[in-house]
């Protein structure tokens, strides 16, 4: 079994990599949890799910480092060995045709690497979590760049607290993009506008780099917003976990 972590600003998502496939633990990010107590959640898991607990490695994909390392104390006890943590500097399949590759999220690198091995082909990957990310990985497995903006859970929030009379709504799927009330035209504004804007950049990244992309998007909001989106797409839920199960077999049989 292989334990891959993908350490989130709102989810830790867990993935146990069996023989007879992938089963995924979600907690929140926050609070931060002791060692002792991630270690029982995640024993408690294995457990539920009549897994063996013994696991051949560990990899780590983390956008908040001070969860990292606790993790790694947490999670070391299943294997003896020290967790694999992700960076551009691995073995990743990939090269970095960007300034300061260093600073690139650790799951950006992961679903770039799995992209690119589902696809083989010009591809972004499109992550709709606590922020929306976009990567873009070219023809040659070169990772040229991609764009950042608010996800829906933060612009709702931020909605609320900048304004005197809006509140946060529930992340539910609007019925129209024609609002007829506030909270439908707050939906409608986050899913039709994200949606919107992903596509307006999307086009626009193909005329600058004179590329035809294919796309897939993966997050927590991803279900959510994939039918919201014209352009054709597939929809892969684990994209970032898949992308740490390869990153750790490049890695360990480096």
């Amino acid at each position: 079994m292989l334990i891959a972590i993908d350490i989130g600003n709102s989810t830790i998502n867990i993935g146990f990599f069996t023989k007879s496939g992938l089963l995924v633990q979600k907690m929140d990010t926050h609070p931060l949890l002791s060692p002792a107590k991630y270690s029982a959640l995640v024993n408690g898991f294995i457990k539920e799910n009549y897994m063996e607990k013994n696991s051949e490695g560990i990899i780590i994909s983390s956008v908040v480092p001070g969860h990292t390392k606790v993790l790694q104390k947490a999670l070391k006890g299943f294997t003896g060995k020290e967790p694999f943590i992700v960076s551009c500097k691995i073995r990743t399949g990939l090269t970095f045709n960007i300034p300061n590759p260093e600073k690139l999220g650790s799951d950006r690198i992961a679903n770039a690497a799995a992209a690119y091995e589902y696809y083989k082909c010009p591809v972004a990957a499109v992550d709709f979590g606590t922020a929306t990310t976009i990567s873009i990985i070219d023809k040659k497995a070169t990772y040229i760049g991609g764009a950042i903006m608010p996800g829906i859970c933060l612009m709702n929030e931020s909605l609320a607290q900048g304004t005197s009379k809006l509140s946060e709504v529930h992340l539910k799927p609007p019925i129209s993009a024609l609002g007829n009330n506030t909270v439908r035209c707050i939906r409608s504004g986050l899913f039709y506008g994200t949606a919107g804007a992903i596509e307006r950049i999307l086009n626009e990244i193909e005329k600058e780099a004179d590329i035809k992309l294919k796309v897939v998007i993966t997050g927590g909001y991803g279900g959510l917003i994939s039918k919201f989106l014209k352009r054709k797409h597939d929809f892969s839920p684990d994209l970032t976990l898949e992308g740490l199960r390869i990153l750790y077999k490049r890695n360990s049989n480096a």
